[in-house]
């Protein structure tokens, strides 16, 4: 299995100047522990995730003004449509993260998807339900 057919393509993004209030905000919507952060072109040049927002709210930064760009882990691991599903658990387990942005290798490292430690395991639950002759989507199935 690879990248390809783990990633969530319906994801949220954000840019370097958006502020820590908006993005948190749309942490909680969407129920997401991180997301990328992209320059205009689609091209990723960070991550920020809910821990990076904790760690403002413990030294008691404003989040109103804080940005992105000054809480994000920049150059992030990226992966592209090919990579294999083991290498990209092996990559989350050593990096100890919590999602991988997938991108166009082609066309200037530009965001196409991310995969999450999540997106694994429903993958790998739904191909068990699957061969057992249930619906492929299970989440579907649990009204989320």
């Amino acid at each position: 299995m690879k990248a390809f057919d783990l990633m969530s393509t319906d994801l949220e993004a954000a840019r370097e100047n958006a502020t820590i209030t908006e993005i948190g905000t749309r942490l909680i919507l969407r129920s997401i522990n991180g997301l990328p952060i992209i320059e205009e072109d689609g091209k990723v040049i960070g991550i920020l995730t809910i821990i990076d927002i904790l760690r403002a709210i413990k030294e008691n930064k404003d989040l109103d003004t804080l940005k992105a760009k000054d809480l994000m882990t920049s150059n992030p691991k990226t992966v592209n449509q090919q990579t294999d599903m083991i290498e990209i658990i092996k990559l989350m387990d050593n990096e100890g993260i919590e999602m991988v942005p997938v991108v166009d290798e082609n066309n200037d490292n530009r965001l196409i998807g991310v995969v999450s430690r999540k997106d694994i395991l429903e993958e790998k639950f739904n191909e068990r339900f699957v061969t057992l002759g249930m619906k492929k989507t299970i989440t579907k199935s649990m009204g989320e």
